[in-house]
């Protein structure tokens, strides 16, 4: 008995050492950056709209989200994949908001207010965070900068439509980051690559 517990002690630690040594997965703190002639939009459209400040309520008809600062979406306490990055690879904290939608009726509008923008926002998501989106009624997708300016504004619709195009996978990141900017996939195993559409 007394062997037992020991080796099941030993496969614990070599298990926590393995771990520990590991490279850490580029989940929440980056992703694969962009590659030398890649470019991103730098700087805020020209007409950029300039929107009201969050105040305290952030929840719409009954789906809510984060007051917090987060690096990942958080809706309907589920966490989803659908980040910001630079064009480095680095995560960029935001704050949700959701409203009605430009279309009306139930349509939702998720607003992501990114804390830096100087370097380019880059918007990253998985089939998974579509699937939601599209579930509770999010149809809008408005990135912010952190003066409130609006950065980029996508349609959920249009986002599934290009990722059934590219017949992408459900862990494959469909990555967009301005209207003239390219549209890249991040693989499962973390490759970024550049896609014409």
């Amino acid at each position: 008995m007394k062997k037992k517990r020991m080796r099941g002690r030993a496969a614990c630690a070599v298990l926590a050492a393995v771990l520990l040594a590991a490279p850490a997965a580029a989940l929440a703190l980056e992703t694969a950056p962009f590659a030398p002639g890649m470019s991103v939009q730098q700087e805020r459209p020209q007409d950029a709209e300039c929107i009201e400040p969050f105040g305290t309520r952030r929840a719409y008809l009954g789906v809510t989200a984060s007051r917090a600062w987060m690096r990942q979406a958080r809706i309907g306490g589920l966490l989803l994949n659908l980040r910001l990055f630079t064009p480095q690879g680095d995560a960029i904290p935001f704050e949700e908001k959701l409203n009605p939608a430009q279309t009306g009726g139930k349509d939702i509008c998720l607003y992501m207010r990114a804390q830096a923008s100087e370097d380019g926002i880059i918007m990253q998501l998985d089939q998974y965070a579509v699937d939601v989106l599209t579930r509770v009624g999010i149809t809008e997708l408005v990135v912010v900068d952190e003066e409130w300016y609006v950065w980029a504004q996508y349609q959920v619709a249009e986002l599934a439509a290009v990722r059934a195009a590219l017949a992408l996978s459900e862990g494959e990141q469909l990555c967009v980051s301005g209207e003239d900017d390219p549209v890249t996939i991040v693989s499962e195993d973390g490759v970024r690559r550049q896609v014409n559409l």
